[in-house]
């Protein structure tokens, strides 16, 4: 394609500009609403139009009558082969060389990867904002808002292969780096070293397709950074595994790892009290500090104050302040002895002697007047919160159920989201 040709191309698109201009301008009676609809499906089919001819004119991606195939042989090229692709502005057609070798039998068009295209009709923007909306919504709804708010025609099925798709290397990509990680040693943190790092884990369930409950565990990363007016936390990065503990445990080491693991030598790794939390705290983190979320520890007074003296009473509200305010002092062995002392029967004994249990099992990890004195954050409910916007709210939702293979590639996708890596990915890795 010479010269002449993109002026063509420009003259055609100033004709298009002319007409877009005296729709807006010469129609009357047209709201602001339907003047904005028609100015942007007029700029997206310049936009195709441009696209399409730019492309044109930097070549087919031919580079010779013959090249080398992946099996050893030769491929020759046979010719042209045409491709409708949907893109951010509008379907447009390439032109291909099309090579093919008579040793294997295999035929590919070199373009196609030099384009990011993949053997489906998406372009890489397309295949970007339909993994982006099928990360953050049901998926017959992200095909609706992608149409809506991007003119992207795609089916809810076709949504949903795209997401789960970029989910699962995403997927395999993570597996690889953990298994050189584990074989060459950990990378190193990026960053500046930080005075300290939080570490936090906690599990959120969700429904199978059978209907059977499965828990996504779920870790949050949040290095303190030192500035001007001194420590301030910085933005957390999650990590979340539909998997065993054991498997777990070095994915989210590798994000701390990422995150400054290495370098610090002040280490908190914050959970609920569930066995599996410490087992991995101990495994992966021997010298981290173990502290109980004071979010869950308080709520757990909260649920012996109300089996205690009812729901939303004055006597509640009065000794569960009291007793908080103690915990706060480190007394959780005292206080649970003193609990454990209380005249009680039936399900309010139930709820006092598990209570019990836990605070005494979990005591060594509610020093909490330490804590605060040695500067760590005791009640941020960073994990639990995460569990919430990260999995519970895309994959709680009514009536769902999940693959196990679905519930993590769509995880994955919105760990990507969530810990700000989406628009830099390489899809096609």
């Amino acid at each position: 394609m010479d010269d002449s040709t993109g002026s063509g191309v420009l003259a055609a698109v100033g004709m298009d500009l002319a007409d877009l201009w005296a729709a807006v301008v010469g129609a009357e009676g047209i709201d602001l609403e339907r003047a904005e609809e028609i100015v942007r499906d007029g700029v997206l089919a310049i936009g195709a139009r441009l696209l399409a001819a730019g492309l044109a004119m930097r070549g087919t991606g031919k580079t010779g009558a013959r090249r080398p195939c992946p099996c050893g042989g030769e491929a020759s090229c046979e010719g042209y082969r045409p491709k409708g692709v949907q893109t951010v502005v509008g379907w447009i057609t390439i032109r291909r060389a099309y090579y093919a070798c008579s040793r294997c039998g295999h035929g590919h068009c070199p373009l196609d990867g030099m384009l990011g295209l993949a053997r489906d009709s998406l372009s890489p923007g397309v295949r970007r904002l339909a993994g982006r909306f099928g990360a953050l919504l049901p998926f017959a709804q992200a095909a609706d808002s992608l149409a809506a708010s991007a003119r992207v025609q795609v089916s809810a099925s076709t949504l949903r292969h795209v997401t789960e798709a970029v989910g699962a290397r995403r997927e395999q990509a993570v597996a690889a780096e953990i298994g050189v990680a584990w074989r060459q040693g950990l990378p190193p943190g990026c960053g500046p070293v930080p005075p300290r790092l939080y570490v936090a884990m906690d599990g959120v369930r969700i429904l199978g397709t059978d209907g059977t409950g499965r828990e996504i565990k779920v870790g949050v990363v949040a290095p303190v950074r030192q500035r001007a007016g001194g420590q301030q936390r910085q933005p957390a990065s999650y990590v979340a595994g539909l998997e065993s503990a054991a498997a777990f445990g070095p994915r989210l080491v590798l994000e701390a790892h990422r995150r400054g693991l290495n370098e610090t030598t002040r280490v908190a790794v914050l959970g609920d009290g569930a066995a599996w939390i410490w087992h991995l705290a101990a495994e992966h983190f021997p010298h981290a500090t173990q502290i109980v979320d004071w979010f869950h520890a308080s709520e757990r007074v909260w649920e012996l104050g109300r089996a205690l003296y009812g729901v939303e009473t004055v006597a509640t509200t009065t000794w569960v302040d009291e007793q908080l305010e103690r915990l706060a002092q480190g007394q959780a062995t005292l206080l649970a002895s003193e609990w454990h002392a209380l005249p009680c029967t039936g399900e309010t004994a139930a709820v006092r002697d598990e209570q019990v249990t836990y605070f005494t099992n979990q005591a060594p990890r509610m020093a909490y007047d330490r804590y605060r004195a040695a500067g760590w954050d005791i009640g941020s409910g960073m994990v639990e919160a995460a569990c919430k916007y990260l999995i519970g709210a895309r994959e709680k939702g009514p009536g769902m159920r999940w693959s196990n293979a679905g519930a993590q590639t769509v995880a994955a996708v919105r760990v990507l989201l969530f810990n700000h890596q989406w628009t830099t990915y390489d899809l096609a890795a």
